[in-house]
This record gives structure tokens, sequence and C-alpha cells, in this order.
């Protein structure tokens, strides 16, 4: 049993000992490069001639073709494909570029700010824009020389030499709900000679630096996401005001994500049902049940909080930014506001649940 184990154990650090190149060739010998081209056969004229079957002959070379990419020097991977994994990111429909659609309701100079945030967040925090220039819509990073990680996403030998360099262009509609983001390989040198990469191998790196951004916008994303709700998980400051058209309206005093997250916490408590909810509205589709005394009473010790006086018919719940507070409003089922005195009867409750920690 041992001696089998370590047969097992050789065998697959052998087979993990493969260099960088053999993982991009065919398998197998290249011998059939030093075979010569045959002259056609030929038939006296006494005899009958064979009949010539063209079905396997090996098509000719383009003109726009790389001869020189044959036996080892051809690489088999397959092409990489973009992979959105960034939230409101599509994969494009063009062939020719390297690409990603990104799609946001926000208007124009908005949603190219946000874009724009992304892509310079990127380039500093890989250590890419040093020296880099941006002209109109598009950023060129400088001189990138391959790290360890670097090396690591693009499948490199720790000995081989790497320095590229890349632009960004950004091309937002005028409308501002589709953006599209694209990257270009400008310069390629591997152990510090400039090489000419085919279309393949250039779309390749391109498109692996634009999964790179995405993942990294991913990630930006969900680590924004854990921060909003272990912020939504305090107790937040709420007091009676106005919104923007006058009209009465609770005042968080909370960002936007946070508020939006403690929202979902409150309105259970307070005795809504959730339905549905868009935050690109920055609304709550509600129901609201009648609140159990019992539940209340366990819920709070003093009397002073009382449970809703609302009718049991479906609400909207309403929040919209406000700098760095949040502005929330109740619209019932004739899409009215609720009422000044409604909003005033309900303020104590509203700010008792707003303020619980840990909700």
């Amino acid at each position: 049993m041992r001696n089998v184990t370590i047969a097992i154990c050789c065998g697959l650090f052998l087979s993990g000992c493969s260099s960088f190149a053999e993982r991009h060739q065919a398998s197998g010998s290249f011998d059939y490069l030093a075979q010569k081209q045959q002259t056609p056969l030929k038939i006296p004229s006494r005899l009958t001639s064979v009949e010539v079957n063209h079905q396997y002959q090996i098509p000719v070379v383009g003109s726009l073709a790389n001869s020189a990419l044959m036996g080892d020097k051809l690489d088999i991977r397959a092409p990489s494909l973009v992979m959105p994994v960034a939230a409101d990111s599509l994969v494009s429909e063009e062939n020719k570029s390297v690409e990603v659609v990104f799609e946001s309701f926000k208007n124009s100079a908005e949603f190219q700010a946000d874009l724009w945030k992304k892509l310079t967040t990127f380039i500093s925090d890989k250590g890419y824009g040093t020296s880099l220039s941006r002209q109109g819509s598009s950023l060129t990073t400088r001189a990138i020389e391959s790290d360890p990680y670097f090396k690591l996403v693009f499948g490199l030998e720790d000995d081989q030499s790497l320095t590229q360099q890349y632009v960004f262009s950004l091309n937002v509609e005028a409308q501002g709900h589709k953006a599209i983001l694209a990257v270009d390989l400008l310069k390629h040198q591997e152990s510090g000679n400039d090489v000419e990469l085919n279309q393949f191998a250039k779309r390749r790196y391109e498109t692996r630096m634009l999964n790179l951004l995405l993942s990294h916008v991913y990630q930006q994303a969900q680590l924004a996401k854990l921060a909003s709700r272990e912020l939504s998980t305090q107790g937040m400051v709420m007091e009676l005001g106005f919104d923007h058209e006058q009209n009465s309206a609770y005042i968080v005093n909370a960002a936007f994500e946070s508020a939006w997250e403690k929202l979902a916490r409150v309105l259970p408590t307070l005795g809504f049902r959730v339905e549905d909810r868009d935050k690109t509205l920055g609304t709550y589709f509600v129901e609201f049940d009648e609140a159990d005394s019992g539940f209340w009473s366990s819920l709070f010790s003093s009397n002073d909080v009382e449970p809703l006086a609302l009718e049991q018919e479906s609400y909207q719940v309403k929040l919209e930014k406000s700098g760095v507070r949040s502005i929330l409003t109740i619209i019932d089922k004739t899409g009215d506001k609720l009422s000044a005195e409604k909003m005033l009867s309900m303020s104590n409750t509203f700010k008792a649940v707003f303020a619980k920690k840990q909700l």
C-alpha cells in the first residue's frame, strides 16, 4: 500500500512539472515540421492516372497569418472570455474589441463619474497608476512590470519577465443608461524585448486584464455592502422633518446604503410585511398588518411607544438620498403621502425602532 501511495505521489509530482510553454503546446512530438513537401506523383502516359482525393488536403495559409507559428510556437489555448461579475455589467456583443457593457439609471455625468472612480481605484490599488495619463475618455497605465500576483493571473513562470501597458476607454451614452468600457494592450515586452503578438494572444491578455478589473469592482462592492450591513445593525437617529417637496417626512441621520439595509429590519418590526422592493426606485412595497400588543410590550419597556395606527392596506415606503442623510416618506394605496398629523403620531415609534441596536 505504501509503494502504491509513493507511486501515485510521484506521478502527480511529475505531471505537475511541465513547463509554462509545454502547458500551452500540443502534446506529442513535432517531427512533422521536418517533413518535406512531396512532389506530385508522375504517372507514365501509357498508364491510367489514379484518382486523387483532396478531402484531407491542408488548407493554404492565408496572407495575414503568421507562418512562424508552428510546432512548439503555436499556442493551443482557447480564447479567454470576459466574465461580467461586477454588478450591472453585461457581455458585449462586439467581437473585435475586448469590452464590457455597464447599465445604470444614473444620469450621464453621475454614471461616468462612478465608473471613473471604479477604474481609478482599481489602477491605484493594483499599483498600475504611476505616470498614468488621462485624455478625454481614455486612461493609459504606466508600463506594468509583472509581480508574483500578475504572473499568477496571467499564467507565467517565476523566471519570466513581462512588461505591458494598457489603455482603458470609457464611452457613456448621452442618456446615461449605458456605458462601454474597453481595454487595449499597447505594449508587450518579454524579458525586455518587444514581442509582436497575434490577435488571439493579444486578446487573451486584454481579456484577463478586463476580468481583473471586473473582479476588483465586484470585491469593492461586496466590501461596501458588508460595511453598510454592519452599520445598519447600529442604532440610527431619526427626526421629523420635510422632504424636497416640503411634505412631512422622517430624516434618518445615515447614508442611503446603510438606511436602506436598516429599513429591511425596521419594517417587519413595525408590522409591515415586505412584498417587494426596488433599490433603484428607493422603494419598499409593503402590506401593513395589525400589530400584536403582546409583541410591542415585549419589545419596549416604555409605555411611551405605541403600535402604529394604520389601515391594513398596501403602502410604499420611499427612501431618498439627501447628502449624508436619508429622507423617508410613506405613500398610501391612493398614491398620496401620509399627512403631517399621521407622520407626527408615528414619529416616536419610528424613532424608537430605528434607535435599536442589533436589529
